[in-house]
This record gives structure tokens, C-alpha cells and sequence, in this order.
């Protein structure tokens, strides 16, 4: 899987990011409109790093699946092929 650096606005509530509300990619602001799913990575396996994973429906109907890099604090989306 191959995904790009972005920058993304999440719901931050007691503790660090949580969920996204919206993301900027490509000189676009994207609003979430709906999480479809999400799933963890690398929580029970000490040589993985934690991830956390969405994918989500965008307002102009476009699903995407980011992912927060707990180590590093930081998202990216997977870029579609």
C-alpha cells in the first residue's frame, strides 16, 4: 500500500487525535461526512508500529481510507491505483 502525507482536522476530545472531521489533499478540503469503518494495526505486535485506520465518505461521496501513525502523530491517506 502506497499513501501520502496530509493534513487532517480530528475531533479532539480528552485525549489525542481521535476521529477526522475533515482532511486537506491536493489543494482540496475534504468534509467527512461518515466513518465506514475503522480498525487497529500493531497494538498487540511490539515490532509494529501502532496505526490507526478510517475510511470514510467524504460530502462529495468519496470514500478514502486514512491512517494516524501513532509513534510519529501523523496521517496519510492511501493513494488509490
Amino acid at each position: 500500500m502506497e499513501f501520502e502525507i496530509i493534513e487532517v482536522k480530528t475531533r479532539d476530545e480528552y485525549r489525542g487525535a481521535q476521529e477526522p472531521l475533515s482532511f486537506g489533499w491536493r489543494s482540496d478540503e475534504h468534509r467527512i461526512v461518515e466513518i465506514l469503518d475503522r480498525w487497529y494495526e500493531g497494538r498487540m505486535d511490539s515490532t509494529r508500529m501502532p496505526m490507526l485506520y478510517f475510511k470514510v465518505r467524504t460530502g462529495s461521496g468519496e470514500v478514502f481510507i486514512l491512517r494516524y501513525h501513532e509513534l510519529f502523530r501523523s496521517w496519510s491517506i492511501k493513494l488509490k491505483r
